[in-house]
């Protein structure tokens, strides 16, 4: 018994030492897990914090079902529908009609595309119309963010008929214009090239009949009348005399 209770004083210090720093330990760990608790719940509120102000505001909306908006042709028109949508850009609306001032933004960027396009197709300014009213933006005061949804753009059915008319005139008058250009094309070309002379007609027709020496040499008298003609030039005509046969009276044929 004596030899379990006299100890050395050292062994007693290295103990005791011990001792403590395990309980330093214990309260150093309690005190990190009590502030990694602390960093958890502080981090949770941020998220919540940053997902409630992502949330964007309610938005208003208002169905406009038909509205006539100018076309690049002066006289037609398309005839627009869409949702129009909005937010007010503050914690109050500063407008005391924002739902006008909504559809007058959206009608004021919608007309700067309608403007540009053919009413001959309506289907592709359409899209076009979609993707910029798609946007949300803010009007011109600031006061609120618009943009429209659900946007349909038409023609009227008698314009629709009447654009249909004038296209198919302009295509013959296209083809007229052609076939006159090439009338013209041609009747230059004889004139100035062909029948400018009876030599550059006859080379012309031996480049044509490479074969025909002979023809092109008997044509030379027709290939200077047309010469002549083509140049509003006095054209000869050699007259050839019916060779007389019996009975025939001197002054003329026998009738």
């Amino acid at each position: 018994m004596r030899l379990v209770l006299d100890v050395p004083d050292w062994v007693t210090l290295v103990a005791l030492a011990l001792a403590l720093a395990g309980a330093v330990a214990v309260v150093r760990q309690i005190g990190f897990q009590r502030e990694q608790r602390e960093l958890r719940v502080e981090a949770a509120r941020e998220r919540q914090k940053v997902v409630k102000e992502e949330e964007p505001p309610p938005r208003d909306e208002h169905h406009v079902p038909a509205i006539p908006i100018d076309s690049a042709e002066p006289y037609y028109r398309f005839t627009l529908s869409c949702t129009v949508c909005w937010r007010t850009n503050g914690p109050l609306p500063q407008h005391a009609n924002p739902r006008g001032l909504a559809v007058h933004a959206v009608l004021e960027r919608a007309r700067q595309v309608t403007v540009q396009g053919q009413p001959t197709d309506p289907e592709l300014v359409q899209a076009r119309l979609a993707a910029e009213l798609g946007a949300h933006v803010p009007d011109r005061t600031n006061q609120i963010t618009a943009w429209a949804e659900d946007v349909g753009l038409t023609v009227p059915h008698e314009d629709a008929e009447r654009l249909k008319r004038l296209q198919d005139v302009r295509k013959e008058k296209q083809i007229r214009d052609s076939e006159r250009e090439l009338e013209q094309a041609a009747r230059a070309y004889l004139t100035d090239e062909v029948l400018a002379d009876p030599g550059r007609a006859v080379v012309w027709w031996l480049a044509r009949h490479p074969e025909q020496v002979r023809e092109a040499a008997e044509l030379l008298p027709t290939f200077a009348q047309l010469s002549a003609a083509a140049h509003g030039k006095e054209v000869y005509v050699e007259r050839v005399e019916r060779p007389r046969l019996e009975g025939d009276h001197p002054g003329g044929p026998n009738t």
